[in-house]
């Protein structure tokens, strides 16, 4: 007889959550206009305007569902890498990964400049959108990609470290970006697939997560874009 548990926590889970960050994006942004005041046709034009609100979407929409199907199912932590064991590891290779990135960015472009946007917000709205930016495209991004990893490679009963779930999850969240982000093109796609196998890896590799939360975190133009425009750095 099937266990619909285990068949419901393999793939149809995976697959809900893979639905939800397209659907629940679409949702989220109609919330958003809604209370704003704006007509649908402007809410993405709105929302480049005013990219920290687009916050509120990538929670919902990404790190969300996740997070809460964790709480509901009585997950350890542990499970998606939020633990001692490993963390050394994990912040050495990560942190060496942002240190190449690095490198490689100076040579090929030279010094990094930052934005001069500044977004005027009043205080403490600042330091919230601040703070909600570097958590919701930082941490909870990597959460998302992590909890995927390990949910497909238990659907696909996989173990090894170059896992099924591991490279379908990286390639489906890379090609994402195509639609939430087209203006950075296929370059950023190939990055963050590239970047999310290498964090991806030394998930697998030390079992902590740690280390690749802070390595996106730092690595993540978003973070640094939204920053700046709160705090007017």
């Amino acid at each position: 007889m099937v266990d619909l548990m285990k068949v419901s926590r393999g793939y149809l889970v995976v697959v809900l959550v893979w639905v939800w960050m397209f659907f629940g994006a679409i949702v989220t942004e109609l919330i958003i206009g809604f209370v704003k005041g704006w007509r649908i046709d402007e809410i993405f034009e709105r929302l480049y305007i005013e990219p920290y609100l687009a916050s509120y979407v990538e929670i919902v929409s990404v790190g969300g569902l996740p997070l809460l199907i964790t709480l509901l199912y009585g997950d350890s932590p542990s499970t998606y890498g939020l633990r001692k064991e490993g963390l050394i590891k994990s912040l050495v290779l990560s942190l060496l990964l942002v240190v190449v990135y690095a490198l490689a960015l100076i040579a090929l472009k030279g010094p990094p400049r930052l934005s001069h946007v500044c977004f005027n917000l009043d205080y403490p709205y600042n330091i919230w959108y601040a703070l909600l930016g570097v958590f919701a495209y930082g941490p909870l991004e990597v959460f998302f990609v992590i909890w995927l990893i390990v949910n497909t490679d238990l659907a696909l009963k996989s173990d090894r470290l170059l896992s099924p779930g591991l490279v379908i999850t990286t390639v489906i969240f890379g090609l994402s970006h195509l639609l939430s982000a087209p203006k950075a093109g296929y370059t950023n796609t190939i990055s963050v697939t590239v970047t999310f196998l290498i964090l991806g890896l030394i998930f697998k590799y030390t079992k902590n997560s740690i280390g690749p939360m802070i390595a996106w975190t730092i690595l993540n133009s978003q973070v640094r874009y939204l920053i700046v425009g709160c705090l007017c750095l």
